[in-house]
């Protein structure tokens, strides 16, 4: 069983403020030592969202994998290159709405 600790710094539970990185500097998602983890999960974040625009991709792209949403007619592209605008149509999304009734 965990028992919960108190912070020396903060004096509250320890908690993802808590706890700091100690590792070399990550430039693709900015992270420096000593940074704490809640600012961590806010740069990932930060880092690999999504483009959502209108139109087809047409710039490039920061890393391969990144998603672009074209907001017009709700296709989802993936990334293939980082150093060229090349995208991959994955599909188009599709919505529908039901109605449920209770008798």
């Amino acid at each position: 069983m965990r028992i919960a600790e108190i912070c020396p710094d903060c004096a509250t539970y320890i908690n993802a403020s808590c706890i700091l990185y100690d590792g070399e500097y990550l430039s693709n998602i900015d992270v420096s030592p000593l940074d704490s983890l809640d600012e961590i999960l806010g740069d990932i974040n930060t880092a690999f969202a999504a483009i959502v625009e209108v139109g087809s991709p047409d710039e490039i792209p920061d890393f391969i994998g990144q998603f672009y949403v074209n907001s017009s007619n709700l296709q989802i592209w993936v990334a293939l290159s980082d150093t060229f605008p090349t995208w991959g149509l994955i599909g188009t999304l599709s919505t529908t709405s039901t109605t449920t009734t209770s008798p």
